[in-house]
């Protein structure tokens, strides 16, 4: 099952003991503040956890499938995100 923002709000407030008013504010506050990191290019590492960062795809030549004319690929930003083996040991209930 799939957990949406509303039902981790729900869960939130009910672990934090806060109102989920509270949470979906902090949870959009820390959103915005990812999101803007990332647009400046910054990395964002959460000890422990994960680690996101954008990296630039260069440009590239492709083949439209269509016509069969070469065409360029602009370069553009993805995001790569990288979880950390202590994460990874915590969901297989395996402790640090």
């Amino acid at each position: 099952m799939a957990i949406n923002k509303k039902d981790f709000i729900d869960r939130m407030a009910e672990n934090g003991n806060k109102t989920k008013k509270s949470c979906r504010e902090y949870l959009d506050l820390m959103f915005e503040t990812f999101y803007g990191l990332l647009g400046e290019g910054e990395t964002i590492q959460f000890a422990r956890i994960m680690k996101a960062e954008t990296k630039t795809t260069p440009e590239r030549p492709a083949r439209n499938p269509q016509t069969g004319e070469v065409c360029m690929v602009p370069e553009r930003k993805r995001i790569k995100i990288t979880f950390s083996e202590v994460l990874r040991d915590r969901l297989n209930g395996e402790r640090d």
